[in-house]
């Protein structure tokens, strides 16, 4: 997989609109928290009001091909009898892209990606700061980037908005609004036809289910009464972010929300070395535990837990909702805690998954400053050796083909 590095890829979708004459605006819509320009691509002529988000998360960079997909789609569909516009938004969050770019610009790897991953807790992302009033949640402080945007938008009043992320492990998926749900059909089978296996259960549990590979969209509304229900007597002191783009836009406005895999999965089971499912669980549960006790450690340090270091945000806020995501693990897994059957693809894979964020997590707390532990070598270790016996780089090709596929479907089901 070729993926590059943020400014080549800036320069890439500018030679691309110009290859395909492709007639575009380029326009300066805000700058970041660190003074980088956040550029916004005009396309006229085109047939819907549509925005296109790149880098709504600063560690998801499959909208590169995607990205340059939509200017191949805009360069087919541009025509004077068409009268509105698309705007693109190749990297949203720059600053935190630019802080990820290194595991991406060469060879793609587990160990590359740990190395140098970098997430934010939510109220420093720019896709989860958008204005807020529910339940008792207020928050009106969005970010610079998100406040470019949240411009965009008013100036634009999109039809269609489309955020472009990406999961690491197998299992593609979108979210999208209702008045979308008659595609679902469409988009589930995108993801057959480009062997991109969809996820049979939404990894959000607060959202409609409306084919495998396609559910509900994330509002932060449901995700507050879900949290709420967790513990109705509780406090939600920790939810200090916003809403996203798809909470912000008008709601006649068809909104996705696009996740399609890094990697693919490559052998079965744990054919070498069969365990049932009720030990992988264990095995899952412990490691979430052993997180929790070590992040309730490290942050016990009062120099640590009020550090300004960017790296450590996202593992304070992990310890700061270590009881409601501790519910919301173990009630997904309860049925599996009492299977005795082998473990299959499906449970290796959560499994995998749930070794990768522990890793990340304690990767960024250590390189914030904290101490590395056991737990956090033995994690990392088990996951590159899963991963090497599991997992292959899927082909830029097949992410470039399903994305402009359910595209597509969107701009077709709009008519």
């Amino acid at each position: 997989m070729k993926l590059l590095s943020i400014n080549d890829f800036i320069t890439r979708i500018h030679d691309v609109t110009k290859d395909l004459g492709v007639e575009v605006d380029v326009l300066s819509i805000g700058t970041s928290r660190s003074g980088n320009v956040i550029e916004a691509l005009k396309i006229s002529y085109l047939p819907r009001r549509a925005l296109f988000l790149g880098f709504a998360h600063p560690n998801e960079p499959l909208c590169e091909p995607i990205m340059e997909a939509i200017v191949q789609e805009a360069a087919i569909w541009q025509s004077p009898n068409n009268h509105e516009c698309w705007y693109l938004v190749p990297v949203w969050d720059v600053d935190g892209a630019l802080k990820n770019q290194a595991w991406w610009s060469d060879t793609v790897s587990i160990a590359r990606m740990i190395d140098h991953w970098y997430r934010p807790d939510p109220s420093q992302q720019v896709e989860w700061t958008f204005p807020l009033n529910y339940g008792g949640i207020h928050f009106d402080q969005p970010l610079p980037e998100t406040d470019a945007v949240r411009r965009l938008i008013d100036m634009s009043n999109p039809e269609l908005l489309v955020s472009l992320h990406n999961g690491v492990f197998p299992g593609a998926y979108t979210l999208i609004s209702p008045q979308g749900s008659q595609l679902a059909p469409k988009i589930r089978d995108v993801f057959h036809t480009y062997g991109l296996d969809p996820k049979m259960y939404s990894p959000i549990p607060y959202v409609e289910t409306f084919a495998e590979g396609v559910f509900g969209l994330p509002h932060a509304r449901l995700e507050i009464d879900y949290l709420r229900s967790l513990e109705p007597e509780g406090s939600l002191s920790f939810y200090d972010n916003g809403g996203a783009s798809f909470d912000y836009v008008n709601a006649s406005c068809m909104s996705l929300v696009m996740e399609l895999p890094l990697f693919k999965w490559i052998g079965g089971a744990l054919a070498n070395s069969p365990v049932r499912r009720r030990d992988l669980v264990a095995r899952q549960i412990k490691l979430w535990e052993s997180l929790e006790q070590d992040l309730a450690d490290a942050f016990a340090d009062p120099e640590l837990l009020l550090s300004d270091h960017p790296l450590l945000s996202s593992p304070r806020y992990f310890y700061r909702r270590r009881k409601s995501d501790l519910t919301t693990i173990k009630k997904g897994l309860a049925n599996a805690i009492e299977n005795d059957d082998l473990a299959q693809e499906a449970d290796l894979q959560n499994y995998m998954a749930t070794l990768f964020t522990v890793s990340t997590q304690y990767s960024q707390l250590f390189r914030g400053g904290g101490r590395y532990t056991n737990t956090a070598e033995s994690a990392r270790s088990e996951l590159e050796m899963l991963a090497k016996d599991h997992l292959s780089e899927l082909d830029t090709h097949i992410i470039t083909n399903a994305g402009r596929a359910i595209i597509r479907h969107l701009l077709d089901g709009m008519r």
